[in-house]
């Protein structure tokens, strides 16, 4: 008959779980695997084929005894490494979003918010549409598949071990990098505010010379027009925009795995 120790079975154990805990805190804060709309048993079922998949060629799990502080600290660790790397990712796609909001507020499109399913809030229309854009594209250019890998690649460069895992620089770092999107959103609606930015200067020069005007009648349609057609222009170099967000997500999350841990 054969006999196991409780840490033989344990160790058993840990080899799958503790990969499952990261690759799962993973996918609920990554672009597309997080979204609300997607069940969560889907995402616990994609978790558990990852691990699985995965478990036999990551390095020795440590010997921790589940129920203990260290079984805490360390599952702590993982959803602190996962959602991390997953939250760097969707930081910057969020860009886009950002930027829609922008468009659609000059545009005179505010009024027309509707939920969205990728993020759970209310939104513009104009900035749901981009937003799921940006997600088809980023399925395009396999962005999904590149975070799966980069998700295994993290237990080479940050282990299963009891240690803090992520320093307290990569949560400022991940914070900084909050305050790009900024900059990066605006980037991206630059060219069609500056298209309206001049409709609305010269609407308010013709206020002046022909008062009796109906602004109203006359802006909406012009802003709608023209902020139409800069989207339109600004649709072919999408792809590439897309390609370079995810290039910078990627980047980030490299940098967030290989800041040192605080021992």
């Amino acid at each position: 008959m054969l006999h196991f120790t409780s840490t033989q079975v344990e160790a058993w154990i840990g080899a799958f779980f503790w990969p499952f805990v990261r690759i799962l805190a993973m996918l609920s804060t990554a672009p597309v695997f997080g979204m609300g709309s997607l069940p969560v048993l889907l995402r616990v079922g994609l978790a558990v084929l990852v691990a699985v998949a995965i478990a036999p060629m990551l390095p020795a799990m440590p010997p921790v005894q589940f129920g203990t502080a260290a079984a805490w600290m360390l599952l702590l660790q993982q959803l602190l490494v996962g959602g991390a790397i997953g939250l760097s990712m969707t930081l910057i796609l969020s860009a886009v979003q950002l930027a829609g909001g922008a468009i659609g507020l000059q545009m005179g499109m505010g009024f027309a918010t509707l939920f969205d399913p990728v993020q759970g809030v209310q939104v513009t229309s104009l900035a749901s549409f981009l937003n799921i854009l940006t997600l088809l594209l980023f399925l395009s250019v396999n962005g999904h598949l590149v975070l799966l890998a980069v998700i295994a690649r993290s237990f080479s460069l940050l282990p299963v071990a009891p240690n803090p895992g992520v320093a307290a620089q990569t949560w400022q770092m991940l914070a900084q990098a909050g305050g790009a999107i900024f900059s990066l959103g605006l980037a991206l609606a630059a060219p069609v505010l500056g298209v309206l930015l001049i409709a609305n200067l010269g609407l308010g020069v013709l206020s002046k010379l022909a008062p009796q005007l109906n602004l109203f009648a006359v802006g909406f349609p012009l802003f709608f027009l023209l902020g139409f057609l800069g989207l339109y222009l600004m649709m072919p170099v999408m792809h590439t925009v897309v390609q370079h967000l995810v290039e910078t997500g990627l980047e980030l999350s490299a940098q967030v795995l290989q800041q040192p841990a605080v021992r």
